[in-house]
């Protein structure tokens, strides 16, 4: 397995975000073959940072996953900043 790990900062409405990621980006992740789960994640005190964690059977499936969230942020450019930070490794333990 392989997994993918985003991290945003500087978030304004994190229920907002939350409600438009389940609603169009998650079933587009569901889409990739190989995937496994997804998880966005509110890491910030007040809701300024949030992280996803996307679960796939293969790194190509984790690569699909970084070029469809940039591409869905890229759409949304008044709901949520682009990923800080983004990286992708096999799973070592589950």
């Amino acid at each position: 397995m392989y997994a993918t790990l985003r991290q945003y900062e500087g978030i304004q409405n994190a229920a907002e975000i939350a409600k438009e990621v389940a609603a169009s980006f998650l079933p587009a992740q569901k889409q990739i073959p190989g995937f496994v789960s997804y998880h966005f994640i509110d890491v910030g005190e007040s809701g300024g940072r949030m992280i996803s964690l996307s679960v796939f059977t293969s790194k190509e499936g984790a690569l699909e996953s970084n070029r469809l969230a940039a591409a869905w942020v890229a759409e949304h450019p008044n709901l949520i900043p682009p990923a800080t930070n983004a990286e992708e490794g096999p799973v070592v333990v589950s």
